[in-house]
């Protein structure tokens, strides 16, 4: 069976949990399994992160302002969003709300089956295909819709041990971070900001009896300093619990 004979349907609250991509065949049918393609999935709520293989070393790198230009200039080749996800019969239409670079003309449709425990997508505008494989089954999912006081939005999503977080703010700058929980802490492991990852994400209520008004998380700005932004929560959907 080859990738566009896969058949078996797909259902939206079949595909929540962390996916990666195996293969991509292109428009020009070049294949590429060296992208480091990351796709979390929710209810609805996704965080997709994709960022070329290798990169330079940002170990001792600790805010923005640390970057090289050589470093930014990798930055810049990252793609990624994050947004919603709907389906229409084998159509899956992924609604970004939050990305690294600017929409192409497009939407974003594909058609997903499965062959196996593999998911196959299949461009409906363009000529190509993916391969997607699950780490593991979540047992529970949530996300959250944000906003500060500034006008940044920011979606937030769990799917059993693993966490989205996509965070526009009001300067047109994205941070697509992908991790884990464990313990109580809320660890960064992937990020479109690679000096990101190993910090605590961390989101609480702003007061222990508030159980869905206003959001704190753990962050640093530009310069490396610990901040602590508040978030006002615009739409939840599943079983909140920070």
């Amino acid at each position: 069976m080859t990738a566009r004979e896969s058949a078996a349907p797909v259902v939206m609250s079949e595909c929540a949990g962390l996916w990666q991509r195996t293969l991509l065949v292109d428009t020009d049918g070049a294949p590429d399994t060296t992208t480091d393609v990351r796709w979390l999935q929710g209810l609805t709520r996704f965080v997709d992160l994709r960022r070329p293989m290798p990169r330079p070393d940002y170990s001792e790198v600790r805010c923005a302002a640390e970057l090289t230009g050589q470093q930014r200039a990798w930055l810049r080749m990252q793609d990624g969003f994050a947004g919603v996800l709907t389906q229409s019969g084998d159509v899956f239409h992924w609604q970004r709300r939050i990305e690294l670079h600017a929409p192409g003309p497009f939407p974003d449709e594909g058609r997903m089956s499965r062959s196996g425990e593999m998911l196959v997508e299949i461009g409906v505008h363009a000529d190509y295909f993916e391969h997607w494989v699950r780490s593991e089954t979540p047992d529970t999912c949530w996300a959250m819709d944000l906003e500060s006081p500034d006008g940044d939005r920011v979606i937030l999503l769990r799917a059993g041990d693993r966490f989205g977080w996509a965070h526009l703010d009001s300067t047109g700058a994205v941070e697509l971070s992908l991790g884990d929980v464990a313990h109580g802490e809320w660890v960064i492991t992937d990020s479109c900001l690679p000096y990101r990852e190993g910090h605590l994400l961390q989101p609480r209520w702003k007061t222990a009896s508030e159980t869905g008004n206003t959001l704190l998380t753990s962050a640093i700005d530009a310069e490396g300093t610990q901040v602590t932004p508040q978030w006002i929560v615009r739409y939840t959907e599943g079983n909140v619990i920070v």
